[in-house]
């Protein structure tokens, strides 16, 4: 499903280049759980991004489904965002004056279709539906994630990318939320790469790849896949 050899990225500060990856190498099966972890500034986000098909790296080879997909055009890459990739992110990332089916709603909007439907089920997936019609202020944080997991799903991906999910969460609204992470990938085979600084949340993955100074120390398997 991923395949990333010897990947670079580096960032021009203005006489001073960064390197937040330094030939990263990595395969992320489809139906894997795998768990990105490591200090601030270890390169777990921008290998997130490059994952995600957000940012391009500056060297070496990101294969995606079968697609080389580090050289590609932006339009391209937005098009292979918007039909294989969900997205959660720690602060949820909700438009705070519409409901909660609106805000799953969005990117079948952007694709232009109009959805309802498919965000009600969504919704529904995540255990919500009874509150699709309530507004963000109005939802609790773990309610808030719920929705965000649903509109990362309404486009039916392949693959979920979660950046620190229960970052903002209390214990118990971070367990349920990592339930349903687990249920999507047990029950549905949805391939879901956390980034999380949580050892608890990373001992729910199948693998845990430990990054430091933009570089894999480690790699850990914590219990093999379902199959």
């Amino acid at each position: 499903m991923i395949e990333i050899e010897n990947v670079t990225k580096v960032y021009g500060m203005g006489a001073v280049e960064v390197h937040a990856l330094r030939g990263v190498s990595l395969r992320i099966e489809q139906g894997e759980m795998v768990a990105l972890m490591g200090p601030s500034g270890s390169g777990k986000s921008t290998l997130m991004s490059i994952i995600g098909c957000l940012d391009q790296p500056t060297s070496g080879a990101y294969v995606l489904d079968g697609l080389e997909v580090s050289k590609l055009t932006d339009n391209r890459l937005a098009e292979i965002r918007n039909r294989k990739i969900g997205f959660v992110f720690q602060t949820f990332n909700l438009l705070p004056r519409v409901s909660a089916i609106a805000n799953v709603e969005l990117p079948l909007i952007y694709s232009g279709v109009r959805g309802k439907r498919q965000a009600r089920e969504a919704l529904e997936r995540v255990g919500l539906l009874g509150r699709a019609s309530h507004g963000p202020a109005q939802l609790s944080g773990g309610e808030q994630q719920r929705v965000a997991i649903a509109r990362a799903l309404v486009n039916h991906p392949a693959i979920i990318l979660a950046d620190e999910p229960t970052g903002n969460l209390d214990s118990k609204a971070g367990e349920e939320i990592m339930a349903i992470f687990e249920e999507l990938n047990r029950k549905e085979r949805i391939t879901i790469l956390l980034v999380t600084h949580d050892q608890d949340v990373g001992n729910m993955a199948q693998r845990i790849i430990r990054l430091r100074d933009g570089m894999i120390i480690k790699e850990e398997i914590i219990r093999e896949a379902d199959r």
